[in-house]
């Protein structure tokens, strides 16, 4: 299987394909359950049948991920039958049982621009979405799978982000001077809490952000005319590339869609590797991969 392919096919058959220890990151948004029409070529699963089905690609990505990689997975839940679905939590807790890979993190999207959706008194306007990361477990002598890892590939310097002015101020006296902060408060016996002070000096390259990111929907793909029913916005692939990858490293979208991440690779000189079940938008993903 070479790099900066797209294949078509079913990625539950297409990743059996991949050789071991190949790919460094995957970031991918599949089709939620039930939620929208992908074309007759492609099934939606329904909420009772998801997990089982998305989960081999899980086992396979144990495999094919290297040591050193990561899994991005971008997914919403839904409300079925008048209650919030607990479809997501499932696939997630047995991805952690079942498969090689074990969470290391959970991220909320908050959508800068979500479309209202709130049906009021009883429910708020949802305007989030779930980005999980996965990594691959370590195992024992014996091949038993161990405890969580920390030794995979990650650089936080390109994604730092400018500090506050309140919080610059409350690290510098009026002299310019560090201020001491609390950190890592103990608590005795009665109860108390002592919260030590140590001087914090601002990082010149910004603050590292934190675990509620703010990118923007799909919906503003809308207006330029993209014909996929749920394209994916670049901003959220370029951002984790930008975390977990260095030039030349491989990329796998296993849901490519309209080729988004295939475009964002070429764009910041990744490697990338697609799979597409439905062959109707191979145009979209030629046409996009023409233009970056």
């Amino acid at each position: 299987m070479k790099v900066n392919e797209i294949y078509y096919g079913d990625c539950m058959d297409l990743s059996k394909q991949l050789p071991d220890d190949f790919v460094d990151l995957v970031v991918t948004s599949p089709p939620y359950a039930d939620t929208l029409s992908y074309g007759e070529k492609v099934n939606t699963f329904h909420t009772d049948n998801y997990v089982d089905w998305f989960l081999p690609l899980f086992h396979e990505a144990a495999r094919f991920l290297k040591p050193t990689g990561s899994f991005i997975l971008n997914i919403g839940d839904k409300v079925f039958k008048k209650k919030r679905s607990i479809y997501v939590f499932e696939l997630v807790c047995r991805i952690e049982k079942e498969t090689g890979l074990c969470l290391h993190d959970r991220y909320i999207w908050a959508k800068l621009n979500g479309l209202p959706s709130g049906s009021a008194p009883r429910r708020l306007d949802d305007r989030v979405e779930y980005i999980f990361h996965f990594v691959r477990k370590e195992k024992n002598n014996k091949g038993e799978y161990k405890s969580t890892p920390e030794s995979f590939k990650a650089d936080v310097d390109p994604v730092r982000e400018p500090y506050a002015e309140v919080s610059l101020k409350r690290m510098k006296d009026k002299k310019g001077n560090a201020l001491p902060v609390g950190f890592n408060k103990t608590v005795d016996e009665d109860g108390m809490a002592t919260i030590p002070l140590k001087k914090v000096e601002a990082n010149p390259k910004g603050k590292i952000p934190t675990t509620v990111m703010g990118f923007v929907g799909a919906g503003t793909l809308r207006s330029t005319g993209a014909k996929h029913p749920a394209p994916f916005h670049p901003d959220l692939p370029k951002w984790f590339m930008k975390w977990l990858t260095t030039e030349n490293d491989v990329v796998l979208d296993p849901f490519m869609g309209g080729g988004t991440v295939a475009s964002v690779c070429q764009e910041m000189k990744r490697n990338y590797i697609g799979f597409e079940l439905n062959d109707n938008y191979r145009p979209l993903i030629e046409e996009r991969l023409a233009q970056s």
